[in-house]
């Protein structure tokens, strides 16, 4: 069943099973501003979950190596998705989707990525939205061998090579979606103090709410607290914080934003 491989996959690879979760829950969440629901709904998040189980036959010392892939080690990393379809079109309950989208979510609208030689008119919706959580997560995440890349960046990545790779529709409501500081990401409130961002609030994005995990004068607090930054009144505030000044790079702070929503 599917809770095997997916338990296997976390013993195996922290870093990746987290990275699948954190893919499923950002292809949700576009899913439904699709208006996307009930079952069809499940079955979007279920592959997107899956979209790396191929990688529990990648060799580990590739799938944690500090530094670049040589050309060779890449190209076996590059099997993860076609191991990923042969496991997933061998399980029980598992949607025809999943193996779908684990074979390409890779793949690119422009005719590049990978499997190499693979061409399709067009992509799977739940493959489209997968690709672009994908990339997002891979980018927001800490690996050893890159910085974690803040969000504008990352959406830069997204829309290069003149939007071709992705469909400029979604990147546009991914956007929009993720507000302008997204849920995890650390950021700088006006008050000084350092806090995660927790619940995004539409009609203000800067003024979301926030968990704050460091004081104004740098240090770590011992208990966490959560402040609704659109209830403060920014007029009888004092000195207690009112919104979001910047984002920061949490490889500074040596935290990891997901771990405290």
């Amino acid at each position: 069943a599917p809770q095997m491989a997916l338990t296997a996959l976390k013993d195996y690879d922290n870093y990746t099973f987290t990275h699948m979760v954190n893919v499923s829950i950002l292809t949700m969440a576009q899913a439904r501003g699709l208006g996307v629901d009930g079952p069809m709904l499940r079955e979007f998040g279920l592959a997107a979950l899956m979209h790396d189980i191929g990688k529990v036959k990648t060799p580990s010392e590739i799938l944690n190596k500090p530094d670049k892939l040589t050309d060779e080690e890449f190209t076996i990393m590059k099997q993860h998705v076609v191991d990923g379809a042969e496991i997933l079109k061998g399980t029980p309950e598992i949607p025809p989707l999943a193996p779908v989208v684990a074979f390409e979510h890779h793949l690119r609208l422009d005719g590049t990525g990978y499997p190499h030689g693979v061409s399709r008119p067009t992509l799977n919706l739940a493959t489209m939205l997968c690709g672009i959580a994908d990339v997002y997560d891979a980018m927001r995440s800490q690996r050893k061998y890159q910085q974690a890349f803040p969000s504008e960046r990352i959406i830069a990545v997204l829309q290069r090579n003149d939007g071709k790779q992705f469909d400029q529709n979604l990147i546009r409501r991914f956007v929009q979606l993720l507000g302008i500081y997204p849920v995890g990401n650390l950021v700088k409130l006006d008050s000084g103090e350092i806090a995660v961002v927790l619940q995004v609030h539409a009609p203000d994005p800067y003024r979301p709410k926030v968990r704050v995990l460091f004081a104004t004068d740098g240090a770590r607090l011992e208990l966490p607290r959560d402040i609704n930054l659109w209830e403060v009144d920014a007029e009888t505030r004092g000195d207690r914080a009112a919104s979001v000044t910047a984002p920061l790079d949490p490889a500074d702070y040596g935290v990891d934003p997901l771990a405290f929503i």
